[in-house]
């Protein structure tokens, strides 16, 4: 790369310019978005609910190498970030069962160093605000007799925060949002579920394992696909009630597969697979997870 000395002189050889400069730290930047998304997941959980030790380790391997890219790149302040971070998450995980708050506090504390320097690798609160309301919505849309109206009234209400909706109280929810009491009490079992059953609420610590349920819920979509299709082709009432339903538990199948593509950051994904008619979702969600396992999901990496 080369540099001017004076405005129209010729670029002096092999000295890199103030644009040279800022295209490489924007590549830079761009590659440890995608390096450290693992990072970034985790730390989703712990800053709007909890992290086990194991995720929280887990980030190191990724942690060091965007270490050792900084350092060669002589970013002085992002590897003094990166080495007090590490730090926190060895006095957070030794020997614990789970991170105390203290842990938190200070794990949260150097993370924040992090977003300042790199915010579209490192931020939180937009990643939540874009991936929260594909969860809720779809978790609502799983539930007998949740309108599109349920929904409006529910956000309308604030009750658009998984946190909300998962400690929210069946009289809460009739009242504050005007439902029929069964309708409450479906949405506060159904959130209470959700928490109970999902290892992360907004995000996946362990991106292979979401893939491997996507590929269960991928089979199930499949299946009563060929259901839905099969009874299309029949004009009985018993085909008629088949049908139906096998439309119903298509679109809750498929709600779910929503949550999982939510949780694993891939919007981009449900965007063009809410577009298209089931069968070619189907094909999609098919090329997707038989395609190679993203960086972020291989040993070692993020």
């Amino acid at each position: 790369m080369e540099a001017r000395d004076n405005e129209g002189d010729p670029p002096a050889h092999g000295v890199s310019t103030v644009a040279d400069l800022a295209e490489v730290r924007r590549v830079f930047n761009e590659v440890a978005a995608i390096h450290c998304a693992q990072v970034r997941d985790v730390m989703l959980e712990l800053r709007y609910g909890d992290a086990q030790p194991s995720w929280i380790e887990s980030t190191q391997p990724a942690l060091r190498s965007l270490r050792s890219m900084a350092a060669q790149m002589e970013l002085t302040d992002l590897c003094k970030a990166l080495d007090e971070f590490c730090v926190a998450v060895d006095a957070a995980v030794n020997g614990r069962a789970r991170i105390g708050d203290d842990g938190k506090a200070e794990l949260l504390r150097c993370y924040q160093q992090l977003i300042e320097l790199i915010p579209q690798a490192f931020e939180l609160d937009a990643e939540r605000d874009r991936r929260e309301p594909i969860i809720v919505e779809a978790l609502l849309c799983q539930i007998t007799g949740v309108e599109k109206r349920t929904i409006e009234k529910l956000f309308a209400v604030g009750l658009n925060r998984l946190d909300a909706l998962m400690n929210a109280s069946a009289d809460e929810v009739e009242v504050v949002a005007g439902l029929r009491r069964d309708v409450a009490e479906a949405i506060v079992e159904k959130f209470r579920t959700y928490r109970s059953g999902a290892s992360a609420a907004l995000s996946a610590p362990d991106p292979l394992a979401e893939r491997r349920g996507l590929g269960d819920l991928l089979i199930m979509l499949s299946v009563q696909n060929d259901e839905y299709t099969h009874a299309s082709t029949q004009w009985s009432d018993d085909a008629r009630a088949r049908k139906h339903e096998a439309r119903k538990l298509r679109e809750q199948t498929f709600q779910r597969i929503k949550v999982a593509l939510a949780r694993l950051g891939e919007r981009e994904q449900l965007t063009r697979l809410e577009k298209l008619p089931f069968d070619e979702r189907i094909a999609t969600l098919d090329r997707y997870l038989s395609a190679a396992v993203p960086p972020r999901s291989q040993p070692g990496k993020s």
